[in-house]
């Protein structure tokens, strides 16, 4: 019996562990990081588009709808706080490209340093 109880423990185990990752995998954040900053080889990432001025008004408007939703999130690791600044200035940059201010692809270059980002908060 105690076999069929570790074993029963096991399997809960890992079908916790495995869907934790997958939740994480499909997650706002990775969404927003998926469809902004990766792109087929060849072609430009949206994120390289509205530093350029190229994105169609689409393209801007999906991006600020998945950096919104990825806000709240827990970052895979490092400080929450510190995740939640960096995604605030990156939708504020964002929103300002949608509505067309001056310098604001400038704005959003800053905010999308994806480095600065990853270092202190994308999980291993």
């Amino acid at each position: 019996m105690k076999s069929l109880s570790f074993l029963c423990s096991a399997v809960f185990a890992t079908v916790a562990l495995t869907t934790g990752v997958r939740a994480e995998e499909d997650g706002p954040i990775a969404k927003s990081m998926k469809y902004t900053h990766k792109a087929p080889k060849g072609e430009k990432k949206i994120s390289e588009k509205i530093i350029e001025g190229t994105a169609s008004e689409e393209e801007i408007k999906k991006t600020l709808e998945l950096y919104k939703a990825a806000l709240d999130e827990k970052p895979p690791k490092g400080e929450q706080a510190a995740y939640k600044e960096k995604m605030t200035k990156l939708i504020a940059a964002t929103e300002d490209v949608a509505a067309k201010k001056d310098g604001a692809a400038a704005e959003y270059k800053t905010a999308v340093n994806c480095k600065a980002c990853h270092n202190d908060h994308k999980g291993d």
